[in-house]
C-alpha cells in the first residue's frame, strides 16, 4: 500500500492541489473545455503558470491524475486478489469482477473528490485523442494485469479474440456505469432514489455475466471467417 499519510512537501502539495482541481474541472466541463489557466485559478494558485511549470502540458496533467488515483486503486486491487487466492476463489468470475469494481468504488467514496475521479475517467475513456493504451501501460496497472490473467485461466473456453474484446468492454461498462451513478447522485432533478450498494452489486452481476456469456452461433461463424 502506498504511503497515503506521510507528510508531503510544499511542492507535492501544490501538485496535488493542481491535480484535484484539474480532475474536478475535467469531470464537470469536459477535458477540451478546460484550460491550464482555469486549473490554476481553481487550485488557488497565484502563479498563473503553475500548472505548466509542474506538468508541462494538459496531456501530462491527465496522466498525473490517472497515476494519482491508480496508486490507491491498484493497492486495494492487489490486496483483494491476495484475499481471493488465500480463499481459493481466484477462479470465481463474480469475485474477480468484484476485485475490479470495489477498489474503484472505495476510491469514489474515500472523500468528496472521489466523485470527480470516476466522472473524469469516463471523460478520458470517451476522448477521441487520448491514447488509452498508454494509460493502461503506466505504473499501478499490476492489479488489472493479474485479474486479466486470472480471468483468462477461469474462462479457457472463450477464444482469445473474444476474451480480449470482452475484457475491454467490461471495463468500459464498469467505468461508465459508475460515472452514471454519480451523475444520478448529483442530479437535482432525479425523482427516484438510487441505492448505491444495490446498484454496484447488480453491476457486478451484469458484468460477470457478460464476461462468461455463451458464444452465439453468429459470433462463432464470424470468428471462423477470421481464421
Amino acid at each position: 500500500m502506498p504511503e497515503l499519510h506521510r507528510k508531503i512537501t510544499p511542492r507535492e502539495h501544490t501538485r496535488q492541489q493542481l491535480i484535484l482541481a484539474a480532475e474536478k474541472l475535467f469531470a464537470e466541463s469536459g477535458i477540451d473545455s478546460v484550460s491550464l489557466r482555469q486549473i490554476n485559478l481553481e487550485a488557488g494558485q497565484k502563479n498563473s503558470s503553475a500548472a505548466h511549470y509542474h506538468f508541462g502540458s494538459k496531456d501530462a496533467l491527465i496522466l498525473s491524475i490517472y497515476k494519482y488515483r491508480m496508486a490507491h486503486v491498484n493497492a486495494r486491487r492487489i490486496t483483494a486478489i491476495k484475499e481471493l487466492e488465500q480463499n481459493h476463489a481466484e477462479k470465481d468470475i463474480h469475485k474477480l469482477i468484484g476485485a475490479i469494481v470495489y477498489p474503484i468504488v472505495k476510491e469514489i467514496d474515500a472523500d468528496e473528490s472521489g466523485r470527480n475521479y470516476i466522472r473524469f475517467m469516463a471523460q478520458a475513456m470517451g476522448h477521441p485523442q487520448l491514447d488509452l493504451a498508454k494509460l493502461w501501460q503506466q505504473d499501478h496497472s499490476g492489479g488489472m494485469t493479474q485479474i486479466h490473467r486470472l480471468l483468462r485461466t477461469a474462462l479457457p473456453n472463450i477464444p482469445e479474440p473474444l476474451f480480449g474484446q470482452r475484457f475491454g468492454l467490461v471495463f468500459e461498462q464498469i467505468v461508465h456505469s459508475l460515472a452514471d451513478l454519480e451523475k444520478l447522485r448529483l442530479s437535482t432533478t432525479n425523482t427516484f432514489a438510487v441505492d448505491s450498494g444495490l446498484f454496484v452489486n447488480n453491476l457486478i452481476d451484469c458484468v460477470a455475466g457478460s464476461m462468461a456469456a455463451a458464444i452465439s452461433t453468429d459470433t462463432r461463424s464470424a470468428l471462423q471467417r477470421l481464421s
